[in-house]
């Protein structure tokens, strides 16, 4: 994530918060405390996997933080199976700005310290060190090209053969598209990404090479990266926060997060247009409620973020989105972790998303626009139910089911608001009369075939 000054709410994105708002606020007074909500069991949608519910870190960079015995034992709570790595100034604090080489002491150091429970690793490249020539605006010189790529290829001979990390996917860039394009830049980035993918692919012809980490779902940006780039992309990336304005109202951040999953469609219909050929996964690799880390919004810290979080996981989980990596595990700002190691409410919906909601997503219809679901049927049988009131008031929801029959007979059902977090068991017959959804809460029925 960089420090942004941009506006990234595009003209649709802005059409969206209208249309949904509008929808909202001509929502009849009578109905908005009710829903509806049917569930399929015979429907399956998509597939979830350990890799829809991953998130950012940069405690590697700093191996004392990163070896926090508490800070480690919460992302395998978490069940945080992807992990990508990622900060503004890694190359700078991985290399010798004398030396122009890589710090290895440092880079083993970090990764020696962090991650027990060997996730899978994303590992970013922000972009070139300072030490490199380049604009004062930052633009790389001509001449340090080959010199970046062979750079990134270095790293890749680090982590993947000297010190055995077996790292799979790479991005070499970070959020350059809107600087190079602006001055009519672009097919000079372009370059750039491919001298670095043929040259850390010659080291390690495994690995996976993606980006172009994109600083919003822009789809022209996407079509010119794809254009030029295509035989070197293994995966597509981008980041999309909902807003800039912590003094949003609530229902405008919650208005917003169906918009994620309208973002995995469109790219997916995107890298089918250019690369036809094959298959190419999707990285959703930042997302939050304000990318503007100075604005002052704290929503993601309490039970508001929570839900927010639990929304946009439903709509990536709906439309199969290949990989998402939140931003991010640990900060004062951003972080379901914050600097004391105290767990944030939003870490709990990332813990019951990996523990409960990895499996076949069923398809789920909701009459209420700020009412959702997600379901989820587990490989061993189990089904998991997602009820999230994305609304300011009490809902009473009725639930509609298609073959939701188990064997059981009792339910577990958890219950985030904000209150907290409870946990109780109900008879299954429950689901015969209508339910209370707390406002801004997420509820999780679990069964316990």
């Amino acid at each position: 994530m960089q420090r942004r000054k941009i506006v990234k709410i595009t003209a649709a994105s802005a059409v969206t918060f209208g249309v949904l708002n509008t929808v909202w606020e001509s929502y009849s007074a009578a109905s908005k405390n009710k829903a509806q909500i049917s569930i399929d069991w015979t429907n399956q949608i998509a597939k979830s996997t350990p890799f829809t519910f991953g998130s950012n870190d940069y405690e590697i960079l700093s191996p004392e933080r990163a070896a926090d015995r508490t800070f480690q034992n919460h992302i395998q709570q978490l069940g945080i199976q992807l992990i990508r790595i990622h900060h503004a100034e890694l190359c700078d604090r991985w290399t010798n700005a004398a030396t122009k080489t890589w710090n290895i002491p440092k880079i083993k150091a970090g990764y020696d310290s962090s991650y027990p429970h060997k996730p899978t690793i994303i590992q970013n490249l922000p972009g070139w060190p300072k030490w490199m020539a380049q604009s004062k605006d930052g633009f790389l010189d001509t001449s340090e090209y080959d010199r970046y790529a062979t750079l990134c290829a270095q790293l890749v001979d680090i982590l993947n053969r000297r010190l055995q990390k077996k790292v799979i996917y790479w991005e070499p860039l970070n959020e350059k598209e809107v600087l190079y394009d602006k001055a009519w830049k672009l097919d000079e980035l372009w370059i750039i990404y491919n001298k670095v993918a043929k040259a850390m692919k010659a080291v390690d012809p495994q690995i996976k090479i993606g980006g172009p980490a994109l600083t919003w779902d822009n789809s022209k940006r996407l079509e010119a990266f794809l254009t030029a780039c295509k035989p070197n992309v293994d995966f597509i990336s981008w980041h999309r926060y909902g807003s800039k304005d912590a003094k949003q109202p609530t229902d405008g951040i919650m208005s917003y997060t169906p918009n994620y999953a309208r973002q995995v469609k469109d790219f997916r219909a995107i890298a089918k247009k250019y690369i036809p050929e094959r298959s190419v996964p999707l990285l959703l690799g930042e997302y939050n409620i304000n990318y503007l880390w100075t604005s002052g919004e704290t929503r993601q810290h309490n039970h508001i973020g929570a839900v927010w979080f639990a929304s946009v996981m439903k709509h990536l989980a709906d439309t199969g989105v290949d990989m998402a990596t939140s931003w991010h595990l640990k900060d004062g700002i951003y972080g379901m972790i914050d600097p004391k190691n105290q767990l944030r409410p939003p870490a709990t919906i990332f813990a019951w998303a990996n523990k409960y909601l990895i499996g076949m997503v069923m398809k789920t219809t909701s009459d209420h626009p700020f009412v959702e679901a997600l379901a989820v049927q587990k490989q061993d049988g189990k089904r998991s139910l997602l009820l999230i009131n994305k609304s300011s008031q009490s809902i009473k929801l009725s639930l509609q089911s298609k073959q939701w029959a188990t064997p059981s007979k009792n339910l577990q059902i958890l219950s985030l608001n904000a209150n907290g977090v409870t946990t109780k068991s109900m008879k299954l017959s429950v689901l015969q009369k209508p339910l209370m959804l707390d406002s801004h809460s997420v509820t999780l029925l679990l069964s316990n075939t």
